[in-house]
């Protein structure tokens, strides 16, 4: 499998807009600007297939498989207590937020929570150094999903069987003869790409219907992929919450 050299970034760009620090202004009442990065949010899944398309030598839905069982691994060491370290990439630690009357004070609900802290790993902390950056026009905005609902019940993140869906974003285009761009949805490490019924005219706003026939249990997760003005091959970015099978019971009459 092909490793990524952090000491030179190995030619991958990290891109950049410059903005109004709208709270910096807000709050203290001057203007001022800051860095918005571009990245978009890789799943599990989709970590298990790019580890594939670099030569892993395992299928993807064993890698997501093994993924899966060390995230849910993680969680419950954190219930039972431990601090958790990711290799050099972060540490995990439970910890507990909330005032204390004394020492012999005791855990309430309501008073106190149960938080978890993260401490980015030695590696992560190299990668500022070789990382490559390129500044993008404020005015070339990257695609993205802000919500997605089930268009039959209103909710939102579920999706019912042969369902539609309501898609919430911005800049929302794509070449529509170009099959590998448009919106994709993913289940049990197999991808399709989604029939659009509707697009309004400043692409924020989608209609889809889903090509799966889903049953109980099923998540699925939704990308959108196009070519845009700053990216040299295709883009794709992944809505972040997967979407939850719901159940819908019919009347009779229907």
């Amino acid at each position: 499998m092909n490793q990524l050299n952090l000491n030179n970034g190995d030619g991958y760009v990290l891109r950049y807009e410059i903005v109004k620090n709208a709270l910096r202004e807000k709050n203290a009442g001057e203007i001022s600007y800051c860095a918005r990065v571009h990245a978009s949010v890789k799943s599990l899944r989709e970590l298990a297939e790019t580890m594939v398309r670099e030569g892993s030598k395992y299928k993807s839905s064993e890698i997501f498989a093994i993924l899966q069982d060390f995230t849910d691994l993680t969680i419950r060491l954190l219930q039972e207590g431990y601090a958790v370290n990711v290799g050099s990439l972060v540490r995990f630690r439970p910890s507990i937020r909330g005032k204390f009357t004394s020492e012999n004070d005791t855990f309430t609900r309501g008073v106190h929570r149960i938080i978890v802290r993260s401490a980015t790993g030695s590696i992560l902390r190299n990668v500022a150094a070789s990382t490559t950056v390129e500044r993008i026009s404020a005015t070339t905005s990257q695609p993205q999903i802000s919500i997605v609902y089930n268009s039959i019940t209103g909710k939102a993140n579920t999706v019912c069987s042969n369902g539609t869906l309501s898609i919430q974003g911005a800049h929302l285009a794509w070449n529509r003869e170009n099959p590998e761009e448009g919106f994709f949805v993913t289940l049990d490490g197999a991808t399709q790409q989604c029939e659009v019924l509707h697009v309004n005219e400043a692409d924020t706003h989608a209609l889809l219907k889903l090509p799966h026939a889903l049953q109980e249990g099923n998540s699925i997760t939704l990308s959108f992929r196009t070519r845009t003005a700053t990216e040299n091959g295709l883009f794709t970015t992944t809505y972040s919450t997967p979407l939850q099978y719901e159940s819908i019971e019919l009347s009779a009459s229907e």
